[in-house]
């Protein structure tokens, strides 16, 4: 037997697992397999934050879902108490989660060996490893980390519509549009070259 054949896919843990929307429905694992390229895996409880990178992560999130790019956020609880997650999740942008009574929480956290909070892995939908470290890559690369990890996955799904699947998220997206300053010093750059054109 050639060694190719000892080689198996990564067992995808997620495959099986009750994955939640803000309106606490079930999203279907198929549906997550078929739209995204690559999942982030957040681990986190309520008030853990470390200088402001996950609520930052937030605003990078909603802006690149609504340029359609094919990833994923599962918040996966670290949370002492059931209220405990409900509260972090509820101030979380709009992704999914696992809720905190899944067995699976713990044995992800095993699996990927998470020690401290906050944590963000990032993989394949597949389950292999793109990313240990996803915490560190938005300290270092703030948005340009999604298109690194995206890069990495090597994209193969079609970009599709968030419109067309606003129904699988929440309704409200409070942190698209959060990058509003860096538009306005956009504007006042060129109102700037505008009227220094006009005077030559």
């Amino acid at each position: 037997m050639s060694e190719s054949h000892l080689i198996c896919p990564p067992y995808n843990y997620l495959r099986d697992a009750k994955i939640y929307n803000k309106k606490d429905e079930i999203v279907p694992w198929h549906w997550i397999e078929e739209n995204a390229d690559i999942l982030v895996l957040l681990f986190t409880a309520k008030g853990i934050d470390k200088d402001g990178i996950i609520e930052n992560f937030y605003k990078i999130y909603e802006n690149v879902k609504h340029r359609n790019f094919p990833l994923e956020v599962i918040y996966v609880p670290t949370d002492e108490t059931e209220d405990d997650m409900k509260a972090c999740y509820e101030e979380q942008a709009n992704w999914f989660t696992l809720k905190l009574s899944d067995s699976l929480v713990p044995a992800l956290m095993y699996i990927y060996e998470i020690t401290c909070i906050p944590h963000v892995l990032v993989i394949n939908v597949n389950g292999s490893v793109i990313s240990k470290h996803g915490l560190i890559d938005l300290v270092e690369y703030g948005k340009n980390a999604v298109v690194s990890w995206l890069s990495t996955s090597g994209p193969t799904k079609n970009h599709r519509r968030v419109s067309k699947d606003a129904a699988m998220y929440g309704t409200e997206w409070r942190f698209h549009n959060a990058f509003k300053p860096h538009a306005q010093y956009k504007k006042k750059f060129s109102d700037l070259a505008e009227a220094t054109s006009k005077e030559t």
